[in-house]
């Protein structure tokens, strides 16, 4: 075997260091062997996901009011200091999701 042979100047360390390179290279060829032959199918691809806020609009309204409106409803909420209150709230019926 290559390291076999003891080199006059190499060491306990030297050949430890010299053994895990070639481990590692070893290792890092195999992987990549076996992703470029491997008979497995990419994943599909998947659509981007929305977020929950996209659907949703942010209103201020002059009096210090928050308008938040979605499809489905319009809502206004007022800070008093300490926690959010809901002040307003219109809704529609949302439609079947068949």
């Amino acid at each position: 075997m290559l390291l076999a042979y003891r080199f006059p100047s190499m060491g306990k360390l030297g050949r430890g260091l010299a053994l895990s390179v070639v481990v590692s290279l070893l290792a890092l060829s195999l992987a990549i062997y076996g992703a470029r032959v491997s008979p497995a199918e990419p994943p599909p691809a998947k659509a981007a996901p929305t977020s929950l806020a996209a659907g949703r609009f942010f209103v201020l309204l002059p009096d210090g009011r928050v308008e938040i409106t979605d499809g489905w409803s319009r809502r206004a909420f007022k800070w008093n200091g300490h926690q959010w209150l809901q002040v307003e709230s219109l809704s529609q019926p949302r439609p079947d999701s068949r």
